[in-house]
């Protein structure tokens, strides 16, 4: 699981405060930490049509944002609560 950041943004803190009260391992990358931060968010929102933070993956999937994406399933912590994380992980946390 990658998660997409800004060090600033409450809904990144939202999803990584998730993922660790539910043991999800995840490698969280902060835009502002990056030489071409704004050059790698501006490709993630020109190809998954999401320009919010933050932009959570996994296994190379883009699942959305924090509760929401371009598609009506995608939103990390909906799919941590509704158990769809899991099975995109395999149950292997």
């Amino acid at each position: 699981v990658i998660v997409f950041s800004y060090g600033g943004c409450p809904y990144c803190r939202k999803v990584t405060r998730g993922f660790d009260a539910e043991g999800i391992k995840y490698r969280e990358v902060d835009y502002d930490d990056m030489d071409d931060g704004e050059a790698v968010r501006r490709e993630i929102a020109a190809r998954h049509k999401q320009r919010s933070v933050p932009a959570v993956f996994v296994k190379g999937k883009f699942v959305g944002g924090c509760n929401d994406g371009p598609e009506s399933w995608m939103g990390a912590l909906k799919l941590l609560s509704n158990g769809g994380l899991r099975e995109m992980l395999g149950s292997k946390l």
